[in-house]
């Protein structure tokens, strides 16, 4: 089976927003990349699948942050990602991640936040924001966790990663 990671298609979105479902048990996460994809911060560069010829398998969707704080810099966060069911333990979610990672990087986005499974994210490089990174919504410190693409600006950043309110439209 040959998987590629690329740009989701907007005919491909139904597909996509059916494997949030049955990943998630519901609708939410299909809910929140729809408003993600209407949003004016969309960018079609970073709503991407993970797809076997025309057979969607997985769907990764990026959004644009800022943190602001001792600075203040433009960021992005995994707002949504699933695989189906019957593709997993293959690898696609850590490809739509890494994939993820290099077009953020394209973009000159630095940091790359993820707000779940940190043992998960771990793996792939991802450290805990806390103490001094914290989201705009609620969730446990230990929840929330970053990926430095510049290798530097962690270790002298503080603040508040604001979330587009488009993603509090769940």
């Amino acid at each position: 089976m040959e998987i590629i990671i690329r740009s989701e298609l907007p005919a491909e979105r139904g597909a996509s927003d059916e494997i949030l479902r049955k990943a998630y048990g519901g609708d939410a996460e299909a809910n929140l990349a729809s408003a993600l994809r209407a949003a004016s911060e969309f960018n079609a560069n970073l709503s991407l699948v993970a797809a076997n010829g025309s057979e969607i398998l997985g769907y990764a969707l990026y959004t644009r942050v800022m943190v602001t704080g001792s600075s203040i810099m433009p960021a992005a966060a995994l707002s949504v990602m699933a695989v189906r069911e019957d593709r997993r333990k293959l690898g696609v979610a850590e490809r739509l991640v890494r994939h993820g990672l290099e077009r953020c990087r394209g973009l000159k986005i630095d940091l790359v936040f993820a707000s779940a499974i940190p043992a998960y994210f771990a793996r792939i490089g991802f450290r805990p924001a806390a103490p001094n990174i914290k989201p705009n919504w609620d969730l446990s410190p230990d929840q929330f966790s970053v990926f430095d693409l510049s290798g530097s600006h962690l270790a002298k950043l503080t603040g508040v990663v604001t979330y587009p309110a488009s993603y509090h439209a769940r």
